[in-house]
């Protein structure tokens, strides 16, 4: 829209070239200022605009306006965890094409240090923002509003409305399931995460789908997801249920650690325990026996994630709901038959 001059003529400004770019204010003023993420097509057509409306820019009110800076960040609940590292390289890969950095910043799984961690980002004038939000999160769509062009990665939370990019986790934790009573297992634990996250209760879904289908009784343990607390975990379950002949481990280190405790107690693999790990990683292929595994597509997760951080810094319109990759099962040798 233009304003008036003092001498009643409309002045141009950077709304009026939005408005013939097709793009928002906060595109034009990026592609002015020659900061932040524009695709070339979008720059083009901006610039066209600036030259077809005449608009000059106000050189004291342009330097008074804070500026977004070339760089996202992304906020994870464990950096100890491969999932992660992983995701971090295919975005990371992303964004290097379009000049952007990537921010790490870490919670451990704390709603008090996200909180923290996202002041932090917002000091930096960030041009958006992926978060795997931490078990408890006490993040608002305010507080996610304040950095702007955010998509959620692997966890979700309701009160966030955000696109997020997910895998289909309950399908395939019971196809996972499945897998072990075809071979005749029926005493199956899950050792899964924290109870409250997401990814905890989509794949106790997929688990409790199939073990009802097959009129079998669901045997849960949740755990800190982290290898030490999986260990122990298995231990104690094994303890307590001397029938069990399966165990489902929600991620790779707590499969990892399934692996650990039933070593402690002198047991085997498969002979001992049948295991499906999710989430793949490369020891997995050299264990022996090779472990069967959910292998979710991390690198492809992280494209999309990326890619959907650059449509909404670009204006594009951006689903606000979750955007799933499929994950598949890979049979490998840890799965025991007991079927005769």
């Amino acid at each position: 829209m233009a304003t008036l001059t003092d001498g009643g003529k409309p002045s141009v400004t950077v709304k009026t070239v939005a408005a013939r770019a097709g793009v928002s204010a906060q595109t034009v003023s990026r592609v002015l200022r020659g900061s932040g993420y524009v695709s070339q097509q979008t720059r083009e057509k901006v610039l066209a605009a600036v030259k077809a409306v005449g608009y000059r820019p106000n050189a004291v009110g342009r330097s008074l306006r804070a500026t977004r800076t070339p760089m996202v960040g992304l906020l994870i609940t464990d950096i100890t965890n491969p999932f992660y590292a992983t995701l971090h390289k295919a975005i990371e890969a992303v964004f290097r094409e379009h000049g952007l950095t990537l921010m790490l910043l870490n919670s451990d799984d704390d709603p008090q240090t996200e909180r923290q961690q996202l002041d932090l980002l917002s000091s930096y004038r960030p041009s958006g923002l992926l978060v795997a939000p931490a078990v408890a999160s006490s993040l608002t769509a305010e507080d996610i509003a304040a950095v702007g062009n955010c998509v959620l990665v692997s966890r979700t939370l309701p009160a966030l409305d955000a696109p997020s990019v997910v895998t289909n986790e309950p399908e395939a934790m019971r196809e996972a399931t499945e897998a072990l009573l075809r071979a005749g297992h029926r005493q199956i634990v899950a050792v899964l995460g924290p109870a409250a996250a997401s990814t905890t209760e989509r794949r106790e879904a997929g688990y409790r789908a199939a073990m009802a289908a097959s009129g079998h009784e669901p045997l849960i343990y949740y755990t800190d997801q982290t290898a030490a607390g999986a260990r122990s975990t298995i231990k104690q379950a094994r303890h307590r249920h001397p029938d069990i002949t399966a165990a489902i481990g929600f991620n790779t280190p707590v499969t990892e650690g399934i692996l650990a405790g039933l070593r402690d107690q002198d047991g085997h693999c498969p002979d001992d325990l049948s295991l499906v790990g999710f989430t793949d990683a490369p020891w997995m292929e050299f264990h022996q026996p090779p472990i069967t595994v959910v292998r979710q597509p991390v690198e492809e997760m992280g494209a999309l994630a990326a890619e959907l951080v650059l449509d909404l810094i670009d204006d594009k319109p951006v689903a606000k709901t979750a955007h799933t990759v499929p994950s598949r099962l890979l049979h490998r040798q840890s799965i025991r038959s007991l079927s005769r």
